[in-house]
Order: structure tokens, then C-alpha cells, then sequence
């Protein structure tokens, strides 16, 4: 009885110590946190800088905006304007086009590239005029 009993020990106590070298205990024995970098790439210098850029344009359309809107042209809407129909048709081609440069500013939230857009006219179902805008103006920052 007592030779089973060391016999059971002594199977028991190599068991035990043949677990230390299983190789998922050295995994995590060996495992080095100190290589761990944040989630996504880290922003650039020029990147930060494109941002900057980026909110300073959308600023300044926006304040364009504005100025169209205290006018009583441009009634609602950033993407789709909506403006006063009698007073889009009183509008210099010029200021129509920059209408346009702006709505498309405000599409791209401040970045340049090709943009659609359409304005609307208020009491109207369909679309006054759309039309693909360049959208690569550069507007004056609000004072």
C-alpha cells in the first residue's frame, strides 16, 4: 500500500514538474509587452498640417455662407442650398458661381477636389441648377 502510495507521489511529482516546459507556460513566461505601439498610424507632421488647412478652408467658405445668407439669397441648407428664387435670378453669373464653390466647399468639409451640387429654390420641387464644381478656391479667412 505504502509503494503505491510513493509510487502515485512520485508519478504525481514528475506530472507536475514536466508542466513548467509545456510550451504555452513559456509563452507567457517570455511574453514582452514592451513592443506594444497604439491602434492606426500615428499622424504626420504634414498630415496635422493638412487638417489645419482643411478646417481653416471650411471656415472660411462657411463664412462666405454667411455673407450669401445676409444677403436673403441663401435661405437654408449647407450641401443643398436652398435659396430665394428671385434673388438667385437677380445674381451675377459670378456670384452664382461662387455660390457654388461654396456649397461644394461645404460638401468636402474643407477639402479641394471635384464636388456635385444643387441648388434648390424654395417653394420648388425640383432643382434650380447642379452641376460638378471644381471646388479648388481659395477663400480669404474671416476676419
Amino acid at each position: 500500500m505504502i509503494r503505491k502510495h510513493m509510487l502515485a507521489a512520485l508519478l504525481l511529482a514528475t506530472t507536475l514538474s514536466g508542466c513548467g516546459d509545456a510550451p504555452a507556460m513559456k509563452a507567457e513566461e517570455t511574453k514582452d509587452d514592451s513592443d506594444m505601439t497604439a491602434l492606426g498610424p500615428v499622424p504626420t507632421e504634414a498630415a496635422q498640417q493638412e487638417v489645419h488647412v482643411q478646417q481653416a478652408r471650411l471656415l472660411a467658405c462657411t463664412a462666405r455662407q454667411k455673407h450669401y445668407q445676409n444677403l436673403g439669397v441663401w435661405l437654408s441648407g449647407g450641401v443643398k442650398p436652398i435659396v430665394d428664387k428671385a434673388s438667385w435670378d437677380a445674381m451675377s453669373e459670378d456670384a452664382r458661381d461662387e455660390m457654388f464653390e461654396v456649397a461644394a466647399c461645404l460638401t468636402a468639409s474643407g477639402k479641394k477636389g471635384v464636388q456635385e451640387v444643387t441648388i434648390g429654390a424654395q417653394g420648388f420641387d425640383a432643382p434650380v441648377v447642379t452641376r460638378m464644381v471644381p471646388n479648388q478656391r481659395d477663400w480669404p479667412q474671416p476676419q
